[in-house]
């Protein structure tokens, strides 16, 4: 179910852009804004099974003198997926409220008898990020130091929501973007490609005009997942950059995230 989790909160990289094109625009959120999505499972001749749950929370936080948006995503799974698998993970970051570079990340992963714990602490100045990494099985947390490649460097949920702030004007269709992902012990390459603009009819939201993304992500030597795994997302075309809707297609149907409330 985690990977479900992950699914979702990777399709979001499809508003990236390369640093050397791309500048950040004005910041899209603002404090208490609150996101929530319905994650589903469809297959041919079966009805849409509902599996999770998740909302986003943008708080606004004084971290050591400096003025910072401190994001809370919280995941759970949802009628007959809680009681044969359950799941309540809860994700935290904090990001620079000029820059919006990510300087921590917490999460606490709880499914079924697997349980983790990360923080993440980055430098800019080095440009380098330390993690710990705990697991109920392991006799000690594991540390590691790694180099970041750019500014379009980080952990999954911090850039969700530093990338909504990019300004779709300066993307190009058809044009591949990358971005170095940080994933608890290692850093692995992501490639997305924007498709354009459309209109996508979204349940409980409505007929909106979007943008859509495509990704295939990569592992930490470059190379595609052995699954393949390709994510479509449309965004708000918009000042707010919502994520509206998100498709991956599996080995048997497909995985669906909505947005239901904002």
């Amino acid at each position: 179910m985690r990977k479900i989790i992950l699914l979702f909160i990777f399709s979001f990289f499809h508003f990236i852009s390369s640093a050397q094109s791309l500048n950040l625009a004005e910041v899209p959120f603002k404090e208490g804004e609150t996101l929530s999505f319905h994650v589903q499972y469809r297959a041919a001749l079966i009805p849409p099974i509902g599996m999770m749950n998740i909302t986003m929370r943008t708080l606004v936080e004084d971290v050591g003198g400096r003025s910072q948006y401190h994001a809370v995503g919280n995941g759970k799974t949802s009628g007959a997926a809680a009681s044969m698998f359950p799941v309540n993970d809860t994700y935290h970051t904090w990001l620079d409220a000029t820059t919006l570079l990510p300087t921590r990340m917490m999460s606490d992963v709880h499914e079924n008898d697997y349980r983790m714990k990360a923080t993440y602490t980055y430098d800019w100045k080095s440009r380098t990020v330390s993690t710990q990494v705990r697991k109920a099985t392991w006799k000690a947390d594991k540390f590691t130091v790694m180099p970041l490649s750019g500014e379009w460097s980080g952990d999954a949920f911090s850039l969700i929501y530093r990338l909504r702030a990019i300004d779709p004007e300066g993307l190009t269709v058809g044009q591949k973007y990358p971005l170095q992902l940080v994933l608890n012990e290692v850093t692995r390459p992501i490639h997305f490609t924007y498709l354009g603009r459309e209109r996508v009819k979204v349940k409980k939201i409505g007929n909106r005009r979007a943008l859509k993304f495509e990704c295939t992500m990569a592992t930490s030597d470059g190379s595609t997942y052995e699954e393949g795994m390709t994510l479509t997302v449309w965004v708000s075309d918009d000042e707010r950059r919502l994520p509206l809707l998100i498709e991956c297609p599996i080995r048997v149907g497909r995985v669906t995230v909505t947005l239901t409330g904002y």
